[in-house]
């Protein structure tokens, strides 16, 4: 069934729409068909989407991302590196959303997951400091796309990066995650249209900016209260 077929679809917005998307999205999005897209930033193979793993299972590292949002969603994803291999295990991705109500829902994630460290976009510093002062374990973030594009690439070659199977938000991000096409008479650009990227973002800034050197010790500055405000969304 496609959208087209509906006697209430505006064809002329299908066709301005045929016009505007990529094929392979468009075809996603009003034809029902899911060919995957080209150009993809991730080309994630089956074999490494895999069951949850257990939170109790052993492992070398638990970190988080962040990407911060309001209108556009705001994007918690939960990492844990096993056996030198990194699994995403949980995702967060809710739009309007205060830095309040995003610290709650960190500090949980935090003490569900025994997290040890976070890595959020460095793009806000103000947000980052008011994390500092909930508590927060924060780190500095790498802030090379390119690098740490390269490097999720060459985790998912060599089959080190896996998406557990409960984190469809984000299985779905990868999927559409794409460079732009290129254009005559204009140089090939070599970093992704910046569109539904919050998870992608969050995952690259945990994982290519994580040093194991040390240890962290996560002690909150505040009871850790149950978040609700999330809860009539579903992934």
């Amino acid at each position: 069934w496609s959208s087209v077929e509906s006697p209430y679809f505006s064809k002329e917005f299908y066709e301005a729409e045929r016009k505007r998307l990529r094929p392979e999205e468009f075809n996603r999005r009003y034809e029902g068909q899911f060919n995957k897209m080209t150009g993809l930033v991730y080309d994630l193979p089956d074999e490494l989407q895999v069951v949850l793993l257990d939170v109790n299972i052993k492992t070398e590292a638990r970190i988080i991302g962040v990407d911060w949002g309001f209108r556009n969603p705001a994007a918690i994803i939960v990492c844990y590196l096993r056996d030198n291999e990194w699994y995403i295990v949980d995702e967060w991705k809710v739009a309007e959303r205060t830095t309040a109500e995003i610290i709650q829902v960190l500090k949980n994630k935090l003490s569900e997951h025994h997290a040890i460290a976070v890595y959020p976009d460095p793009a806000e510093p103000d947000r980052i400091e008011e994390c500092r002062r909930a508590g927060i374990p924060v780190m500095e973030t790498n802030k090379d796309i390119k690098g740490g594009i390269s490097y999720i690439q060459q985790l998912i070659r060599e089959k080190r990066f896996k998406v557990c199977n409960n984190c469809q938000e984000t299985l779905n991000e990868i999927s559409m995650y794409h460079y732009a096409e290129p254009q005559e008479d204009k140089p090939e650009k070599d970093e992704p249209l910046k569109f539904n990227d919050h998870i992608a973002d969050s995952f690259r800034y945990a994982i290519y900016s994580y040093k194991p050197v040390g240890n962290y010790n996560f002690i909150p500055s505040s009871p850790i209260k149950p978040y609700y405000g999330d809860r009539d969304i579903s992934f």
